[in-house]
């Protein structure tokens, strides 16, 4: 694989953690949750590469045990001089970062890993990460600072060997081309994302903005209301794009004997992840107290909400669950005011003592010199022009009749 390439776009992380890495922020574009998948492995002969796409954390008991046929990751046979496994992301993303995670492998850990990332708009692949040592049995945090977008990435080791998880974080980039078709901005396959929770327990994970569930563990259940104290817990949703919204839907299957007995949902447009920071931002209510049906959909219309939105936060009064919330609606640019352009009356020039032949002279050098002016000129404070300025001293320095 060569030599190890320094590069100022990327960089090694001293971090054990998603939080100490600073890619909490960021979309776990590879999760099987959303839809990555492995497209191609060149060898998976002691460990599935599937393994690598787990929400779950690795078991590094299991990969510890060099005789256990049960590894949580993916493994190459032995005297495989090079692996590669090929992931498809779940939309097209701009990448800001990988964890090459090689938990429970020792001795089987590569020495080298590199990825590489397909641009669907060139048909090329691209380096992204170049050929970087990697660290056995620890996670392996790499910062990258790529703008492209990706649609699948390729991860290289060398030698073959065991990588537990591999994950990809940063923005999902849909394309908005269709400026017809509904969409829902509230699904995390399109790159929404849940910002802001009150339920610490459970309330922080995707799975309400994902599609296909059917039980209460896929979906959010708050914790129940004390007898003095009503949680009234919320989420705050941060939209895939800006959107007009049309319809707002509370899917509460599975959750027949736990949805909550109302929900309350505001609406603001905001330019920061977290609108709670921004002291311009405006909520506004989308849906006031309602009651949501229990086990099935409820549907909330729009039909004079002009301005776009960019943040839902709902409220479930006072506890339960849901299973989805979608907000259908089509992407939408938020206008900005043009600042008017006010025109100054010119300023007075009072000249005593004027005789009507001099009048006439200043008149037609003012007329003439206003035509000959750029119309953004005009629009400026009047100034007295320097014939005019010239007549008035000429004016003032004849002797009193």
């Amino acid at each position: 694989m060569g030599n190890i390439v320094s590069s100022p776009k990327h960089r090694q992380l001293k971090a054990q953690s998603v939080q100490e890495a600073g890619f909490e922020n960021y979309t776990e574009v590879s999760s099987c949750l959303l839809g990555g998948s492995i497209e191609l492995v060149t060898d998976e002969s002691c460990g599935t590469a599937s393994n690598l796409l787990k929400v779950e954390k690795a078991d590094r008991q299991l990969n510890l045990d060099d005789f256990n046929e049960a590894t949580d990751g993916w493994l190459t046979k032995r005297h495989e001089p090079v692996g590669s496994a090929t992931i498809t992301l779940c939309n097209e993303s701009k990448i800001a970062g990988f964890d090459i995670d090689t938990t429970g492998y020792t001795d089987c850990c590569p020495s080298f890993a590199n990825v590489e990332g397909y641009q669907t708009s060139n048909m090329t692949w691209q380096v992204i990460l170049p050929e970087s040592r990697i660290n056995a049995d620890s996670h392996n945090f790499y910062d990258v600072k790529d703008s492209k977008v990706y649609s699948s990435v390729r991860l290289n080791i060398a030698p073959g060997g065991g990588v537990a998880r591999f994950r990809v974080y940063g923005d999902i980039s849909p394309d908005w081309s269709d400026k017809s078709k509904d969409y829902n901005l509230a699904s995390a396959k399109l790159g929404a994302r849940i910002v802001r929770w009150t339920d610490q327990r459970n309330a922080n994970n995707p799975n309400i903005l994902l599609d296909g569930g059917f039980k209460m563990s896929d979906g959010w259940l708050t914790p129940r209301s004390k007898l003095e104290k009503e949680r009234n817990d919320f989420v705050l949703i941060q939209l895939a794009t800006a959107g007009a919204l049309e319809s707002i839907t509370i899917d509460t299957t599975g959750f027949d004997k736990n949805s909550p007995a109302n929900v309350f949902i505001q609406g603001c447009y905001s330019e920061d992840v977290d609108p709670h920071y921004d002291v311009f931002a405006s909520w506004v209510c989308l849906v006031p107290l309602s009651a949501v049906l229990p086990g099935g959909e409820t549907v909330f219309y729009f039909e004079d909400l002009k301005d776009p939105i960019t943040h839902i936060r709902m409220h479930l009064v006072p506890d339960g669950g849901i299973q989805q919330i979608k907000v259908m609606g089509k992407p939408a640019v938020k206008e900005t005011k043009q600042p008017l352009l006010i025109e100054q009356a010119p300023e007075v020039i009072v000249i005593e003592e004027d005789t009507e032949e001099d009048n006439d002279v200043t008149t037609t050098i003012i007329v003439e010199e206003i035509l000959d002016t750029p119309i953004i000129e005009q629009l400026s404070p009047a100034k007295p022009s320097a014939a005019a300025r010239g007549e008035k001293r000429a004016r003032k320095s004849k002797p009193a009749h």
